[in-house]
């Protein structure tokens, strides 16, 4: 950064701050090599902490700016403290420069040691997001929308046995922005085209389970390939369908290409199994696929979560059947389009959309499926599970079910807490997309000494964000997804309005499904604003006299899947970790956005069964372990002679 600064001194000012001796030196070094006049940069120390460092450089004739920090009392110790802290922790050139340290060895490069290195390459590689400041990648952007909205109103069919299929019924997929628009005719399947789809899934079983694993990897990678070249469109096709602003959709596009990839190195590395031999004996430990995979896959991650759970069952060697969400069955065409393109074999992989409560309700039932993945609705989870617990007649094996059934997630904010990083994280984690994640939060719980002006703060943040239709590139908070989501989230205002107070209420457009956001405060703990899964832009304050308190309400729920605390005080931070009931807990910082690896999504009470999407268990639930054991002393053998042919 400082040879990237220096190297364009024509157009930036550079400010080298550091009390590291060897850092300053750097900066020196890259100035002279460059010829760069003296008045082009300056060093900065801080006032107390380098004055003889700021002295020597003065001394060689650099510019040197001496500061110190200034204002009020409580922000400015907070601010020495951390300086303080900084500067005497056992890695800082100062506390070290202080000890009786050979010279050489306080000016070495910084390099990572064997152990460091080790573990970083172990580091999955996640895909990054579009950098939107980029004009090119803007473009693109802006033509793919475009470009698909010039294409909205097809038609889509299900894929059944490697064809498409024509269908009695159709639905219209409209835009949430525009409900006038029609996004895309489906086509739903029949009971009879379920059961046609299931045959043929069952007839392609044995060959993908004997299909190389490296292979079925190969597919998933080369799915991530044609994802990562149709990036712009496939966002534009989540804006126009589920309303998501294009930021958003981008992450989301990053996510299921992660996925792809980070579940081909899995199964790659569970195919390997165990060894335990002992002297006269092998013992193999391996898996094998579970059958037939029927995933049931939600509108509000039309993408990554779709892909995510159909890959993992695919790469496992499981024949797959999607059905998905009815307002997101475009996007799932486009997953279909991707993984034919990518090789995916004729039955192995089969796109169903269909009517929930019926055809998806026979799919569930049926004896040849093995496992249903679900992501959704604790309703309709709760349903699932009970309908797959029941042994049909020719059922030989107990279904195996995965299902993720959202939460109330809250965010503590304690006295200690950096209410700027608060603010900005609930603002975030709470109307990001309409507060229509699962991970959303949707009650931020706030010790009372510092009540009042967090909620100051938190009123005119969120008072500042862009209300708009998703494919506006400023819009920060879009529609909510149909008509009867916009009436449900508006009683519950409404119920807020009658059980607390309304602290803001911000105005949304009157065309499309739109609700504002809605700051509600005082709530109770117990109120059906603070127990029941809203899924749309309202956040309830509430009031916790301590931090005991504030873990106590926040584990009050029958949910446990993403909670969040912002505190600087570490007998909270650890308590937290400890106490807090919730399968994902994020420490100063927003509570989704959950990325494949690094931070593996799922919870637990209500909030679902299963392992988490993303890390290193997930695609053991898509496989059956298996145990064999051979005496390899010598035996003998059997003669061949006789064997029939």
């Amino acid at each position: 950064m400082t040879q990237l600064l220096l190297e364009n001194h024509e157009y930036l000012y550079a400010a080298i701050a550091s009390h590291n001796v060897r850092s300053q030196a750097r900066a020196i070094a890259i100035a002279e090599t460059l010829n760069i006049p003296r008045r082009r940069f300056e060093m900065q120390v801080l006032y107390g902490m380098g004055d003889k460092l700021a002295k020597l450089l003065v001394d060689r004739g650099y510019r040197v700016r001496v500061y110190c920090p200034y204002g009020d009392l409580l922000p400015g110790m907070a601010y020495l403290i951390r300086r303080l802290l900084e500067n005497t922790a056992n890695s800082s050139f100062i506390r070290q420069s202080s000890e009786e340290m050979p010279i050489d060895q306080l000016l070495a490069a910084p390099v990572a040691n064997g152990n460091d290195q080790l573990v970083y390459t172990k580091v999955f590689p996640n895909v990054a997001d579009t950098d939107y400041a980029n004009t090119e990648l803007r473009k693109q952007a802006e033509t793919a929308i475009k470009s698909v909205r010039g294409i909205l109103g097809q038609t889509y069919l299900p894929l059944i046995n490697g064809e498409y299929q024509n269908t009695e019924a159709t639905v219209n997929s409209l835009n949430p922005s525009n409900p006038t628009e029609v996004v895309g005719k489906i086509g739903l399947l029949s009971e009879s085209q379920a059961k046609q789809a299931l045959q043929a899934a069952k007839d392609a079983s044995l060959g993908w389970r004997k299909t190389p694993v490296r292979q079925r990897a190969g597919v998933l990678r080369k799915a991530a390939e044609l994802m990562e070249q149709r990036r712009h469109e496939l966002s534009a096709w989540m804006v126009f369908e589920v309303g998501k602003p294009v930021r958003e959709c981008d992450a989301e596009v990053s996510e299921a290409i992660d996925f792809c990839r980070y579940y081909a190195d899995e199964m790659e590395r569970l195919e390997q199994g165990q060894n335990y031999d002992i002297a006269g004996e092998n013992n193999r430990y391996s898996y094998q696929p579970r059958g037939i995979s029927l995933i049931i896959s939600p509108w509000n991650f039309p993408l990554a979560i779709p892909v995510g759970m159909t890959v993992a069952s695919l790469v496992a060697g499981n024949c797959t059947l999607l059905k998905p969400a009815e307002f997101s069955s475009v996007i799932a065409a486009k997953i279909t389009e991707i993984l034919v393109d990518a090789g995916i074999p004729k039955g192995v992989f089969q796109y169903v959309p269909c009517k929930g409560s019926t055809v998806a309700a026979y799919m569930v039932k049926h004896p040849d499926v093995h496992m249903i993945t679900f992501t959704g609705s604790q309703e309709v989870g709760c349903r699932i599970y009970a309908d797959a617990a029941i042994l049909q007649p020719g059922q030989k094996h107990l279904k195996r079910v995965i299902a993720e059934m959202g939460g109330k997630n809250g965010i503590i904010v304690d006295e200690s807490a950096d209410l700027d990083q608060a603010v900005a994280g609930v603002v975030y984690s709470a109307f990001g997309y309409s507060g229509q994640k699962c991970s959303a939060c949707s009650r931020v719980i706030v010790v009372e000494s510092v009540y009042d002006v967090f909620l100051e703060r938190l009123v005119e943040a969120t008072r500042s964000l862009n209300v708009g239709i998703a494919e506006n590139p400023g819009t920060q908070v879009g529609p909510v997804i149909d008509a009867s989501a916009q009436s449900r989230i508006r009683e519950y205002i409404e119920k807020g309005r009658a059980e607390a107070k309304i602290a803001l209420e911000m105005p949304a457009p009157e065309t499309g499904y739109f609700v504002g956001p809605v700051i509600v405060t005082e709530v109770s703990p117990t109120a059906t604003l603070a127990q029941e899964e809203i899924f749309g832009p309202v956040l309830s304050v509430i009031r916790a006299k301590n931090f005991n308190e504030a873990i106590a309400i926040a584990n009050g729920t029958n949910f446990a899947l993403t909670g969040g605390l912002y505190s600087r005080t570490p007998s909270h931070i650890d308590r937290a970790k400890a106490d807090f009931e919730v399968g994902n807990l994020y420490i100063n910082r927003g509570i989704t956005g959950a990325v494949v690896s690094r931070q593996p999504f799922g919870g637990f009470k209500l909030s679902g069964v299963g392992s988490k999407a993303g890390g290193p268990d997930y695609l053991l639930q898509f496989l059956e372990p298996r145990t064999i054991t051979e005496n390899i002393q010598r035996q003998g053998f059997a003669p061949i002679e006789g064997v029939d042919d």
